[in-house]
C-alpha cells in the first residue's frame, strides 16, 4: 500500500493525543429433453495411467444436477457441463460468458446476454433461464455462498436480466457465477439439466461439444471407495483435497498446492473497551503470519494483513505491514495507548487491562493450533490471551451471541471478495463489530464505487474491524495423462482441460 507508512504515522499520533464465467454451438441435436431420463453409469474400468485418457472422480450419489450436487468432484465437474454469466479467473477478473455485458445502477444490475450462447439442440440461452437457474442457485448447497447481496432477477427482455441488490454494488458481476441452464429442466434431483457447457453427458463419459472425439471418462466413487483410494489404484487421474479435514494425504504424482479463497481471521469484539482500534491495529502488527502458515497449517496457506486474496490482481496495491509482521511497531502502539504497566499477567492503561479470552472450534486442528500459537505471539507483547476450545455448536452460538473477546474463524469468500456480511446489521459474521466505524459505512460506499480500492484498504488498516490471518490452500494430484496445470482457479479446477 502507497501510502501504508503515512497510515502508521498517522495512528502514532492520533495515539498520542488519546494516549488511553462464450458458449458453444453444437453442431449434435438434443436427443431428448427429458432430463430424468439422461443418466450416468460411471466407469469403473478405468484406463492405465499414460494411455492420453483422463478419468475423473464422480460421485454417483450425489449427480451432477448443479442445484442438488454437493461434493466438491461433482461441482467441479459440472463447470464443464454447465456455463455461468461470468467467471472469475486466477487473478480475479471479471469474464463475461453468457453475459454480455453487466450496468449497475443504485440496486439494480442490469445483465445483458450473447444472443449466440446454445445449449445442445441449438436451444438459446435466454434470460428466462437465467431467472429459472438463478433462483435454484439462491437456494442451493454448492452456489448460495456466492449470492449474497443479490435477492432476486427479473428477466424484462429476452435476453435482458434485472437483478435486484441489497445494495449497491460495481462488483456484482463476480458473483454472477452460479450455472446457468434451460428453464424447468433441474427440478429434479437426479437430473441432468440442459447446459452450454464445453461437454456434455452420455452415458459414463462426459463427450466434447467441439470435438466429440474428445471424451473424459466418469469413475464412480462412494463412500467405500472414496477418490483418495481411485486415485491411488489408477482409477482416476486427479485428486483433489481442500483440506477441510486438516489431513494432508501423500499420493504419487504431480502435486500442486491450490490456493483457496478461504480466509482465516481473527475475530475482535469492537465492543469490548480494552479491544479499540489502537489495541487491534497493534494485534495485527504484531501477529507473524507467515509463522502461522508454517506451524499451525504446515505451509498449506499464504498469510496476509488485508482481507484480500494474495491472487487478487490488486493485491500489491493494498498491502499494509509485511506479514512476517512487525513487533516494534505494535509495542510502540501499545505504549503510546498508555499500555505501560502491569496488572497482574497483562499490561493496563489504567482503565482496561489487556487480557481476552480466544474461543476457537476444538474439532479443526489447524485452527486449533493456530489459536495457541496467536496467544502465545499476543502473550510476548504484554497480552494474557486464555484459549477456550469449544464445541462447533458453542463455539457458533457464542458468536452469534457477540459474547467473545476473540474468536479464530475462518469464512469462503466469493470472486468479488465481499466482506458485507462483516458489516451488515445482521450480516453473518457481523456480531461484535462497530456498524458506525468507518471501516463499516465506508465499505458499502467502496462497493458502490464512490471510493477506490486502495483508498477503503487504507480505511481498514485504520481500525481493523477484525484481523486477517491467512488464505489457506488444498491441493490437487495428477496423474502422467494431465498436461494441464489444475492449481490456477480454486472456483474452477477443471477450466484447462
Amino acid at each position: 500500500m502507497k501510502n501504508a507508512l503515512k497510515i502508521i504515522a498517522l495512528l502514532l499520533c492520533v495515539t498520542m493525543l488519546f494516549s488511553a464465467c462464450g458458449g458453444k454451438t453444437p453442431t449434435e441435436t438434443e436427443t431428448t429433453t427429458d432430463t430424468t431420463q439422461q443418466s450416468v453409469s460411471a466407469d469403473n474400468d478405468a484406463s492405465p495411467k499414460g494411455d492420453g485418457v483422463i478419468s475423473l472422480p464422480y460421485n454417483e450419489t450425489d449427480g451432477l444436477n448443479p442445484f442438488f450436487a454437493k461434493s466438491n468432484e461433482n461441482l467441479y465437474i459440472c463447470n464443464l457441463i454447465f456455463q455461468p454469466l461470468f467467471s472469475v479467473d486466477k487473478n480475479y477478473n471479471t469474464i463475461p460468458v453468457i453475459a454480455e455485458s453487466i450496468a449497475v445502477n443504485g440496486t439494480t444490475a442490469t445483465v445483458n446476454l450473447r444472443t449466440d450462447a446454445n445449449c445442445r439442440g441449438s436451444q438459446p440461452i435466454n434470460a428466462y433461464d437465467v431467472v429459472y437457474s438463478f433462483n435454484l442457485a439462491k437456494a442451493s448447497y454448492g452456489w448460495a455462498g456466492y449470492l449474497n447481496g443479490i435477492s432476486s432477477a427479473t428477466a424484462t427482455s429476452r435476453f435482458t436480466v434485472a437483478f435486484t441488490l441489497d445494495y449497491a454494488d460495481v462488483y456484482a458481476g463476480a458473483k454472477l457465477c452460479f450455472p446457468v441452464v434451460k428453464e424447468g429442466t433441474a427440478d429434479i434431483q437426479n437430473a441432468i439439466p440442459t447446459g452450454s457447457g464445453d461437454y456434455y453427458v452420455l452415458e459414463n463419459k462426459l463427450v466434447s461439444v467441439a470435438d466429440k472425439s474428445k471424451t473424459i471418462n466418469l469413475y464412480s466413487i462412494d463412500t467405500n471407495k472414496s477418490s483418495e483410494n481411485a486415485f491411488k489404484i489408477g482409477a482416476t487421474d486427479v485428486y483433489f483435497s481442500d483440506l477441510s479435514n486438516c489431513e494432508y494425504i501423500g499420493v504419487t504424482g504431480k502435486t500442486e498446492e491450490v490456493m483457496l479463497n478461504n480466509m482465516v481471521y481473527l475475530g475482535l469484539n469492537n465492543n469490548n473497551g480494552g479491544l479499540n482500534k489502537y489495541v487491534r491495529s497493534a494485534i495485527a502488527a504484531g501477529l507473524n503470519g507467515d509463522d502461522i502458515v508454517l506451524s499451525s497449517y504446515q505451509g498449506h496457506g499464504k498469510a496476509i494483513k488485508m482481507p484480500v486474496n494474495p491472487s487478487a490482481y490488486y493485491y500489491e496495491d493494498i498491502s499494509a505491514i509485511g506479514s512476517q509482521g512487525d513487533t516494534t511497531l505494535a509495542e510502540k502502539i501499545l505504549d503510546r495507548s498508555g499500555f505501560t504497566r502491569y496488572s497482574g499477567k497483562a499490561k493496563t492503561n489504567g482503565a482496561f487491562v489487556l487480557s481476552f479470552d480466544l474461543i476457537v472450534n476444538r474439532d479443526n486442528k489447524y485452527r486449533l493450533a493456530a489459536a495457541f500459537h496467536i496467544a502465545d505471539s499476543l502473550n510476548k507483547l504484554g497480552f494474557y490471551i486464555n484459549v477456550l476450545p469449544l464445541s462447533f455448536a458453542d463455539y457458533n452460538q457464542r458468536i452469534s451471541a457477540g459474547n467473545y473477546d476473540m474468536y479464530l474463524g475462518e469464512v469462503k469468500l466469493d470472486g468479488s471478495m465481499d466482506l458485507s456480511q462483516f458489516f451488515l446489521e445482521n450480516g453473518k459474521m457481523s456480531a461484535g463489530i462497530d456498524k458506525s466505524g468507518k471501516a463499516s459505512t465506508e465499505y458499502f460506499r467502496y462497493r458502490a464505487g464512490q471510493i477506490t480500492t486502495e483508498e477503503y484498504y487504507e480505511i481498514f488498516a485504520e481500525e481493523y474491524p477484525f484481523v486477517p490471518v491467512l488464505f489457506r490452500n488444498g491441493y490437487v494430484v495428477t496423474s502422467a495423462d494431465v498436461k494441464a496445470d489444475l492449481s490456477e482457479n480454486p472456483f474452477d479446477l477443471y477450466s484447462n482441460l
